[in-house]
């Protein structure tokens, strides 16, 4: 499932890439992405693709408890900077 660190990285392939124009972007705090979103996707076996771009909407994919330690990890410098 693609994901984006920003609103107007996933707009960017939305309007560039006909497969995406039925997409409609969402917004989640880093809260619900971790606390919710990671454990279902994690449940349902499936992979996140980060910051897809370029015209094939192109990129890496890590499982989810891959990105849930990085994220951890970096939890408490995020925070500062809330």
């Amino acid at each position: 499932m693609p994901f984006w660190s920003s609103l107007s990285r996933a707009r960017l392939i939305i309007d560039r890439i006909p497969t995406y124009r039925s997409f409609t972007p969402h917004q989640l705090s880093l809260d619900v992405f971790v606390d919710r979103w990671l454990p279902g996707l994690e449940k349902d076996n499936l992979v996140i693709g980060t910051n897809w771009s370029s015209a094939t909407a192109t990129g890496f994919d890590f499982a989810p408890a891959d990105v849930r330690r990085r994220l951890q990890s970096l939890r408490p410098i995020v925070r500062q900077h809330q």
